[in-house]
């Protein structure tokens, strides 16, 4: 089975005050560096990197353009692609103009970071005429659905051009929906992995946010990974479904 890794950014800093009210989130250690002003626990996507490459792991990275100024990360986005991450555009659905906006969101995004080929829909908002708008602009593949959704864990034709790569595990959903431990969260990941084995799926997509890594509940992530590094899986990214048989 392939396991496809993502991540979404939907935020790379927040205020002291914000975190102060959420401190029974984070480590004792990590919170004082914070106070201090000596860590972001908001920006961990070099971490995570970090982490997935011990392991010889790459993930994509959906980065949106309209939720925060991306230059404030833009060169650790252009570096983490030239060894091997991919970043793709987490688009800001808004009902008003959407075709525009949309526009505007990819255009922005390619004057940094190269094409888009594909999307995930921040808020995982999706619908039929956002799928023909996104195949409309030359979209080539979304992973928006989750797979409950979907009724597949692999990819497939949502439309004629344009490929739906279906999200199998979300960290807002077990730790927000489902209001799970992480001991109960990790139990479950590695009971749907086996679940989706014995169905006869070829690929299995996670999504862990990078601003949770740090986070009660996120932490699990380096469990999740190490625990991947005993298997016999292959870590693929979307964009290598494209050049697949899969679909």
């Amino acid at each position: 089975m392939n396991i496809i890794l993502t991540h979404d950014i939907d935020s790379i800093r927040k205020p002291i005050r914000h975190i102060w009210q959420r401190r029974n989130r984070y480590r004792t250690k990590d919170l004082i560096l914070a106070l201090m002003g000596l860590k972001n626990l908001y920006n961990n996507i070099e971490e995570i990197v970090s982490l997935e490459d011990k392991y010889g792991f790459r993930s994509t990275f959906f980065t949106p353009v309209f939720l925060f100024n991306i230059g404030e990360i833009i060169d650790i986005l252009k570096d983490i692609k030239k060894q091997g991450w991919d970043v793709q555009l987490h688009y800001v659905y808004e009902p008003v103009q959407t075709l525009g906006l949309f526009r505007m969101q990819k255009l922005l995004f390619e004057q940094e970071l190269g094409a888009v080929e594909g999307v995930r829909t921040h808020m995982l908002i999706i619908n039929d005429t956002l799928l023909d708008m996104f195949q409309h602009e030359g979209i080539k593949y979304d992973s928006t659905l989750r797979t409950e959704t979907a009724g597949t864990f692999d990819p497939y034709m949502i439309r004629e051009k344009l490929i739906e790569i279906p999200i199998a595990i979300m960290d807002a959903d077990l730790f927000g929906r489902m209001q799970l431990n992480e001991e109960q969260a990790l139990k479950f990941i590695l009971w749907k992995m086996r679940y989706a084995e014995q169905k006869g799926a070829k690929y299995f997509t996670i999504l862990f946010h990078q601003e949770s890594y740090t986070m009660k509940g996120g932490r699990i992530y380096e469990k999740i990974v190490k625990h991947l590094s005993t298997k016999n899986y292959s870590i693929s990214l979307p964009k290598d479904v494209l050049n697949s048989k899969v679909v």
